[in-house]
């Protein structure tokens, strides 16, 4: 997919790293076609290292407005206008920044890092997770997992999988143990699951591991399916623990349960995966 990126007062080795995915096509503005993975890993590395800069990305997806975007370290803020993601200036930022010292301005910046990444104090939320046919947009959601968890406690569960009109690849079969019978047997239509899944949901906030990269399957099958936008708020474990945890292992959802201390049987099943997630958050929560 096609991404842009722009960066300003960005450390020279960091432009120098985006170089190895990216074309410089001028001072700061980045161009490249990176699938969603790369494109997320990238993110993550330029909000670790730009340090007082600031930085945004725009690149393509398959949903109605065809674009998404991040920003970062910037009085330019998302806004959700009916569906529709804009961009507007804080102007009260804006101005007030005008006034304010470099050092007032960082540790303002470094504030909103803070709470970016700390722990939210909520007890009631739904905990999801998707199984996929591979890591690309063009890829299809073959399983759908969710945990409704009511006082911080697990209060139901949903899990379905969903049949495909493509063939599961060797490895993701043997990833999740999932495989074209099953499917066949035991799936039901994508436009059932997500009614149901919805359903489910409500309007509680979302959390997930990596949550963006299900949340843009979902977005993609809800706007092919005749479904509204989701619009719930969304929570990330794997950012929140960047802010919480120090790890040796890295911050995927097995690493993590790991530094956490948390045991686990079973992965790379959307229900085990929730469960896995619950688990995490609740652990971040506390620390």
């Amino acid at each position: 997919m096609m991404v842009v990126i722009t960066l300003n007062n960005c450390p020279q080795k960091l432009r120098g790293d985006l170089s190895k995915w990216l074309i410089e096509i001028n001072t700061g503005v980045f161009v490249g076609d990176l699938n969603a993975r790369v494109r997320d890993a990238v993110w993550d590395r330029i909000c670790e290292h730009i340090k007082n800069g600031s930085a945004s990305m725009v690149f393509s997806i398959n949903s109605e407005q065809k674009l998404d975007f991040r920003i970062h370290n910037s009085d330019w803020e998302p806004v959700d206008f009916d569906g529709i993601q804009l961009v507007r200036r804080n102007l009260n930022v804006s101005n007030r920044k005008n006034q304010m010292s470099n050092v007032e301005v960082s540790h303002i910046n470094r504030s909103k890092q803070r709470k970016a990444t700390s722990p939210l104090d909520i007890e009631n939320y739904v905990v999801i997770d998707i199984e996929t046919t591979g890591l690309h947009e063009s890829d299809r959601i073959i399983e759908i997992g969710a945990i409704r968890v009511l006082n911080s406690k697990v209060d139901a569960s949903f899990s379905t999988l969903i049949q495909c009109d493509v063939t599961i690849p060797n490895e993701i079969q043997k990833l999740t143990g999932i495989t074209n019978e099953d499917l066949l047997e035991k799936g039901i239509p994508i436009k059932d699951a997500l009614e149901k899944f919805l359903a489910f949901c409500e309007n509680y906030e979302l959390v997930g591991h990596n949550i963006r990269f299900d949340m843009q399957f979902l977005t993609r099958e809800c706007v092919q399916n005749g479904f509204p936008l989701i619009k719930n708020k969304q929570i990330d474990t794997k950012k929140i623990s960047k802010g919480k945890v120090d790890s040796d292992f890295g911050y995927g959802l097995s690493a993590l349960a790991t530094e956490l201390g948390i045991v686990y049987e079973k992965r790379h099943r959307a229900l085990e995966d929730c469960k896995l997630t619950y688990q995490i958050f609740e652990k971040l929560k506390k620390m």
